[in-house]
C-alpha cells in the first residue's frame, strides 16, 4: 500500500466517521421529537471543513511529487 492510499484511507474515516455520528444523533433527536436541525446543521458543517481539509492536503501532497 502506498502511502498516498494510506492516507486516503485515514482521511476517509476520519470524515465520514464523526458525519455519520451527528447526523445519527439527528435521527435521534427527531425521533424523540426534539430539535434535530442542529445536529444536522453540525454535520454538514463537519463535512464541508473535514473535505477542505482534505483538498488541502491532496493538493498538498500533488505538488510535492
Amino acid at each position: 500500500m502506498t502511502r498516498e492510499t494510506t492516507i486516503a484511507r485515514v482521511l476517509l474515516v476520519l470524515v465520514f466517521a464523526p458525519a455519520g455520528g451527528l447526523f445519527g444523533k439527528a435521527v435521534a433527536e427527531a425521533a424523540q421529537s426534539r430539535a434535530w436541525w442542529p445536529w444536522l446543521v453540525a454535520a454538514l458543517v463537519w463535512l464541508v471543513l473535514s473535505g477542505l481539509i482534505a483538498m488541502a492536503v491532496s493538493n498538498h501532497l500533488d505538488e510535492h511529487r
